[in-house]
């Protein structure tokens, strides 16, 4: 803050221990205006004024100019037990210059609180009078809430209103590159949500070309996740890691969020040591990214077939999302508190204690119920989520079960047909003993070789057809040779079957090389078939 704001500051406050009336307006006045360059300045002054001092309207604007400064200071305005007076008093007045903040305010609230409905009302309610009084700088900021609000709900006007958003502060004067980007970015969010991802992606690419022309490492960063959404969106998960890395890396402070989006694009791009290596560098207090660290855990633990891990991970997940549901019960019956005291207060003063104690009544009874729905939910989501787990622990057992039941079977077909051709040539050596002569006896028939091509091709998945259509140049005799290299014929019974030595038998295998292109590598010709 400058000298010359010091000194206003310093004489307002002067003033404002005396007590005059008239002072607490131009303390409003002041502080309105210092909202929009120095917001903490503004709660100062506000912080400053004798609320009880002031007229009904400028109690109104006392609060909602209160609100404004605590929004433009960078803080969620969640708790309307100030914003609400000065709705109250706003609502019915559509002429008043501020009615369009006040809507806008009121909306923003109930988004936070994910009052859907309402939000809508109030955020459009702000658009359209802004526009109608001028106030483009209100327009734009209720139709970018107000484009968030529909996503859910009506994906296509979302687009539409995002489009309308920013459209409207490219035409302002000494508009805010950061605004534009982030205008930009909130587009290709609403395209995403409705299925245009190419859309999405051109938008997104637009926000980074001025991201990079800003150099700012912290808005390149916020980019690059939007990207990295996008790539996960097209089940591009190599191009998402890469956007993940770099959000990562361009950020200039600490962001877990980002963080565990990075860990996010280890898990589905299945570089599963990154993931965890990542994750054991995370190290925060916050009950919400805890659970997302330890659901990332969980899922990857799954990929890698650690069902025991897997199920600790998923214990300590939920854990950490009933701490979650806990704070906000805790903090949303601590507002029903506030509110019931203030609702009461008021009332008693009306005199209207007994319809105030119906109302403490109904909320405490609204307040339990749903505290009893969510414990109720959390609990069957629970149960379901282990019944699942074993479910699918069970089915990867029974499908690893059968596969081993087939390689079984596999092996005794195989044995079987070794044997067969093994005692064929047993046969034709007791043959060649009898007739007392050297003559080279083949012991196998063509019959016989047409029985061991079906067998093959029956029990290896069509290898004959597969040799012949990659190696199109063997010859049917080149064939036979694959046929019992790929039974795990023996070198032994190769040289009878062939009438030659083991040797040659060895060297025809290392000629053969040549024939599947592999005369190069280290690769044996038996080796290669097996696997073929």
């Amino acid at each position: 803050m400058n000298n010359k704001s010091l000194i206003i500051l310093l004489v307002l406050t002067v003033f404002l221990v005396t007590g005059c009336k008239e002072t607490h307006n131009r303390a409003i006045d002041l502080a309105y205006h210092l909202t929009a360059t120095a917001p903490d300045s503004a709660l100062s002054v506000l912080d400053g004024v004798n609320q009880a001092k002031l007229s009904k309207a400028e109690m109104a604007r006392y609060a909602l100019v209160y609100t404004i400064a605590q929004d433009k200071s960078g803080l969620d305005v969640d708790n309307d037990s100030l914003l609400r007076t000065a709705y109250t008093y706003y609502n019915n007045r559509e002429q008043d210059s501020l009615y369009a903040k006040c809507e806008y305010y009121m909306g923003k609230y109930y988004m936070l609180n994910d009052s859907t409905e309402l939000a809508i009302d109030c955020l459009q309610k702000a658009a359209d009078v802004s526009e109608k009084i001028g106030d483009r700088y209100t327009q734009c900021m209720a139709l970018e809430k107000y484009s968030r609000v529909l996503r859910q709900t009506n994906p296509r006007k979302a687009v539409e209103v995002a489009r309308h958003a920013e459209q409207t502060y490219q035409k302002l004067p000494d508009v805010s590159q950061y605004n534009i980007i982030y205008l930009k970015l909130n587009v290709s969010d609403a395209l995403l949500f409705a299925d245009h991802i190419v859309q999405a992606e051109k938008k997104c690419k637009e926000a980074l070309g001025i991201a990079y022309a800003l150099k700012d490492s912290n808005v390149l960063s916020d980019v690059y996740q939007d990207m990295a959404t996008i790539a996960t969106q097209r089940k591009d998960f190599k191009k998402a890691l890469e956007c993940s890395k770099a959000s990562y890396n361009t950020r200039t402070v600490d962001d877990i969020t980002k963080a565990l989006n990075l860990a996010t694009a280890y898990l589905d791009a299945d570089s599963l040591s990154s993931c965890n290596k990542l994750l054991n560098s995370i190290h925060t207090d916050n009950a919400e990214c805890k659970y997302i660290a330890f659901n990332i855990r969980h899922l990857a633990s799954i990929k890698a077939h650690d069902y025991d891990e897997a199920y600790n991970y998923a214990d300590s997940a939920y854990h950490y999302l009933e701490q979650m549901y806990g704070k906000q019960l805790d903090s949303k019956q601590e507002y029903y508190n506030s509110l019931v005291k203030t609702k009461y207060e008021n009332g008693v003063a009306k005199g209207e204690a007994r319809l105030m104690s119906w109302l403490i009544a109904i909320t405490f009874l609204f307040a339990l119920t749903i505290i009893v729905f969510i414990l109720h939910s959390y609990r069957q989501f629970k149960s379901n989520a282990k019944f699942k787990l074993k479910i699918e622990e069970e089915k990867l057992l029974q499908e690893e079960k059968m596969h081993n039941e087939e390689l079984h079977h596999k092996e005794i077909l195989l044995s079987t047909m070794r044997n067969f051709i093994l005692r064929r040539i047993d046969t034709a050596k007791k043959i060649q003993k009898l007739r007392g002569n050297k003559t080279d006896i083949m012991p196998l028939t063509e019959e016989d070789w047409e029985e061991i091509r079906l067998f093959v091709d029956g029990i290896e998945g069509d290898f004959v057809s597969r040799l012949h259509s990659t190696f199109p140049d063997l010859s049917d005799d080149d064939i036979r040779l694959m046929m019992l290299l790929r039974l795990k014929m023996p070198t032994k019974a190769l040289a009878l079957i062939y009438g030659i030595s083991e040797k040659s038998i060895k060297q025809k295998l290392f000629v053969y090389k040549a024939k599947v292109g592999i005369s190069g590598e280290k690769t044996s010709l038996r080796t290669f078939i097996e696997a073929f």
